[in-house]
């Protein structure tokens, strides 16, 4: 039996053909029009009763847009399901910067006098307390500067003995003031004299009054003048060396500092006492802890960034001056809804999570598909901001969202509106 359709396209073509030279013709013509005008009706009541079923299944496309899981396979996948718990979130400067060591903990050693190496007892590396020989110097000059000492040591012996004489004299007007006055003069020169050599004997770490009681000191030994690591050694036996030329390096890692840039945008959030968490190439795993002690005041005019210093809490030894580090200063705490980053899917620029409802009658769990904003990021945490209203009660998957959406796509549901 033709359809209303081909009714209509048969009619037409009939009308075309027919000259409707008669009055029966005409009233052929009329109930024509009436029959194509009722099944063009038909056919539109039907259209819209259809449309209204196509908008009804969108209208509720997003609530069926979900994933349903039996017991058994929310166990087997291992899922879990809470409410979405509160954390304090921290809100972060990013910073990046090199490891250094304050002027404190390091150690340039000279010697005092020019002198001969006659033996170097370190090696780069070699752990060194305070006061422990770091090489042995030998020259001429140093017998001569002990002789010289013994010698003004004597002499001043001597003064003092005449000084004291000349002064009683005089508080008796027995010697002239000239007499008192010229002794007066050398003792106290030569008293600043055996001082200063003195203080050069003790400098080159040699026993005044054994130098002057006659003992001669061959060698004298240059010490570290702190506890530390030797950097670095810059001489060999033999050597003649200078009073200003450095001869080793000597480092203490235990004090090693943090140096940081950040840029002008984020200059307004950082001060001195806070926290900055960083991680070093050679220990990506191990997280340190720095507390600001001091920024920079001036802008560097090549990268428009500020200097900051902040001292290592955590530091365990493998630490080293030089090293790259990367962090984030800690600018503040939030208490905010949070969710584990294996709970968030995104698709395209939007983020997802899953809601969880268990169906007693048919134990099954119903996961649907739940727009969010994310926030701050903490470790493996990241903050959720709701497009609507957060019921304390209601749960959520805690993972396996990327498993989630695959299992929905799969249902020939398409990508997530």
């Amino acid at each position: 039996m033709p359809t209303c359709s081909q009714n209509f396209t048969l009619n037409i073509c009939s009308i075309t053909e027919t000259t409707m030279k008669s009055h029966k013709d005409k009233i052929l013509l009329t109930a024509m029009l009436v029959s194509i005008y009722g099944c063009q009706q038909s056919t539109d009541h039907r259209s819209h009763h259809h449309d209204e079923m196509v908008a009804e299944t969108d209208d509720h496309g997003h609530h069926e847009q979900v994933v349903h899981l039996s017991r058994s396979q929310f166990e087997a996948i291992g899922m879990k399901v809470d409410t979405l718990p509160k954390r304090a979130m921290e809100g972060f400067v990013e910073t990046n910067g090199q490891l250094t060591l304050p002027p404190q903990s390091q150690a340039a050693v000279t010697a005092i006098v020019g002198a001969n190496v006659q033996s170097v007892e370190v090696i780069e590396g070699n752990k060194v307390n305070k006061g422990q020989p770091l090489a042995y110097l030998y020259h001429p000059d140093l017998i001569k500067l002990q002789t010289e000492y013994a010698t003004n040591v004597n002499e001043l012996e001597y003064l003092e003995l005449a000084y004291q004489r000349q002064e009683k004299l005089y508080a008796e007007s027995v010697s002239a003031g000239k007499d008192f006055q010229r002794i007066k003069a050398d003792y106290l020169s030569a008293k600043g004299m055996v001082n200063g050599l003195e203080a050069q004997l003790k400098q080159l770490g040699m026993s005044a009054s054994r130098v002057k009681e006659g003992y001669i000191y061959e060698t004298v030994a240059l010490n570290s003048p702190i506890t530390g690591y030797v950097q670095s050694v810059k001489v060999r036996t033999g050597q003649y060396v200078s009073p200003q030329e450095v001869l080793f390096e000597i480092i203490r890692t235990d004090h090693i500092h943090a140096h940081f840039k950040v840029f002008e945008s984020d200059i307004q959030k950082v001060r001195e006492g806070q926290l900055v968490r960083f991680l070093v190439e050679s220990q990506p795993d191990i997280r340190y802890e720095a507390k600001i002690f001091a920024v920079g005041k001036v802008f560097e005019s090549g990268t428009k960034a500020v200097n900051l210093h902040a001292e290592v809490e955590n530091n365990d030894g493998s630490l080293l001056p030089g090293m790259y580090a990367r962090g984030r200063i800690v600018t503040g705490n939030a208490l905010t809804y949070t969710l584990p980053k294996d709970a968030v899917i995104m698709e395209g620029d939007r983020y997802f999570v899953f809601r969880a409802e268990y169906h007693s009658e048919d134990q099954q769990w119903e996961f649907q598909p739940v727009e969010v904003s994310v926030g701050q990021s903490d470790e493996d945490w990241l903050e959720i901001r709701s497009h609507g209203e957060i019921i304390p009660e209601m749960k959520f998957a805690w993972n396996n969202a990327y498993y989630l959406l695959a299992e929905m796509n799969k249902g020939e549901i398409g990508h997530v509106h």
